[in-house]
């Protein structure tokens, strides 16, 4: 009787707590939202004309320090940018900016989303610097940004800048490291949505000395390629170009450096194991003997560096030159090219990718690029947009434009990438709670 009684509380225990969990039991189904952060685009400097590529003639956007955040379509499929830095919704695609001072130079970049922290190898502060940094917060409240500088005498005084909302602030080199003429610069923002932008600038009384964008990366690495380096012969003599190299960190670095040509692949001479002092930015000169017109460099390093390489060139007749910027693993990508007609370098072991061009008139160009150790593209006349696709692992690539005012790079990575965030799931539970 006892074991009955007991197996009937037993029973009715478990009934219990099973009807307990099925009645407050729910069904969760994560949901996600997905989209491409907008990208900014640098502002224009007084006298200096620009102009962004983009995918059609719909692309939203606005002015950053415009009275609305409404987004409008651009109605242009390259669009002029005044002097205040716009707000492109490009989704998955990237968009170029050309910038030139007519007959002097000119300069390419990407509009990019914010990043967490962006290292600048290029630019001086010397007499002939005319150079500034752009300082772009297109978020909703106010931003606090930290620049770190880094020159030929060592570490500089760090400055903490502030950025209003929806604004942004230009800082010239000369009063972040006055007199120097080597430069390394860090940006990393404390709060806000910052979008750095570098333009280097020269010039020796009235006589300018060219220009360029300085292309920044993500942070200092030990393996990394530097992708379009222009290598040109004039009258038999070879431009000259420079390697810069920053160790941010507490400890010298070992270096090696490999050239990479269609003329092969070699060490230059005293970069097979040469050590690079921390803390200091150091120049090395390049004078390679090869008769190709561009080649890319592959740095190999016993401790995280941040590298660039600077190109002396005639373009035109008037002197100009160019920042090349390290540049990271080709990803599949498409890039908005209106009114440019790059060429795009690729280097890698072994080449292999499919590049979809759109012409203006809505015809569609396919190409196979193959190859080993290097590989140039260059882009059919009225490109709207290119898509790269089909990679073999290990490829990295660069952009180079020429116009009669001057020369441009832009290395080949997404402007903007997906993110995913959470989207609150509730039901009537809630509620009865």
């Amino acid at each position: 009787m006892n074991i009955r009684r007991v197996g009937i509380v037993t029973t009715g225990l478990v009934t219990a707590i099973v009807l307990s969990n099925l009645l407050t039991a729910t069904v969760g189904v994560k949901k996600y939202s997905e989209s491409y952060p907008a990208v900014a685009c640098p502002p224009t400097a007084s006298g200096i004309s620009a102009q962004v590529s983009t995918e059609s003639k719909k692309t939203p956007y606005r002015k950053i320090a415009g009275k609305t955040e409404a987004f409008i379509p651009v109605k242009s499929s390259r669009f002029t940018i005044a002097s205040d830095p716009i707000l492109l919704d490009s989704a998955d695609v990237t968009s170029v900016v050309w910038q030139s001072r007519i007959g002097i130079w000119a300069g390419a970049t990407l509009c990019t989303s914010p990043q967490g922290e962006q290292w600048f190898v290029g630019g001086a502060a010397d007499v002939t610097s005319k150079g500034r940094i752009f300082l772009v917060n297109s978020g909703l409240s106010e931003a606090i940004v930290d620049v770190a500088i880094w020159s030929e005498n060592g570490t500089q005084s760090d400055k903490v800048l502030t950025v209003r909302a929806n604004s942004f602030i230009q800082v010239r080199f000369d009063s972040l490291a006055a007199g120097q003429s080597r430069l390394s610069v860090r940006v990393t923002p404390r709060s806000g949505r910052i979008s750095a932008f570098m333009v280097d600038e020269r010039g020796k009384g009235l006589k300018s000395l060219g220009g360029d964008i300085v292309n920044s990366v993500e942070s200092p690495a030990t393996n990394f390629v530097i992708s379009g380096i222009p290598h040109q012969i004039l009258k038999g003599k070879a431009g000259s170009h420079v390697l810069r190299i920053l160790v941010p960190g507490n400890a010298d670095a070992n270096i090696k450096v490999d050239l990479i040509s269609k003329d092969g692949v070699f060490t230059p001479v005293g970069l097979d194991g040469r050590d690079v002092q921390r803390g200091t930015v150091t120049d090395i000169a390049l004078n390679p003997t090869i008769a190709a017109s561009a080649f890319s460099l592959r740095i190999h390093s016993d401790q995280p560096v941040v590298a660039g390489v600077f190109s002396s060139l005639t373009i035109f007749g008037h002197p100009e030159f160019l920042w090349n910027s390290a540049t990271p693993q080709l990803v599949p990508m498409t890039l908005a090219v209106n009114g440019l007609t790059p060429t795009l370098i690729f280097t890698g072991e072994t080449i292999g990718l499919k590049i979809q061009t759109r012409l203006i008139g809505g015809k569609v160009v396919n190409s196979t690029v193959t190859g080993s150790d290097i590989a140039i593209w260059k882009a059919p006349s009225n490109s709207q947009t290119i898509k790269i696709s089909g990679l073999q692992p290990g490829i990295y690539g660069g952009g180079l434009v020429t116009s009669t005012n001057g020369i441009g790079f832009f290395p080949l990575i997404p402007g903007s990438a997906l993110t995913r965030a959470a989207i609150p799931n509730s039901n009537i539970w809630v509620i009865n709670r």
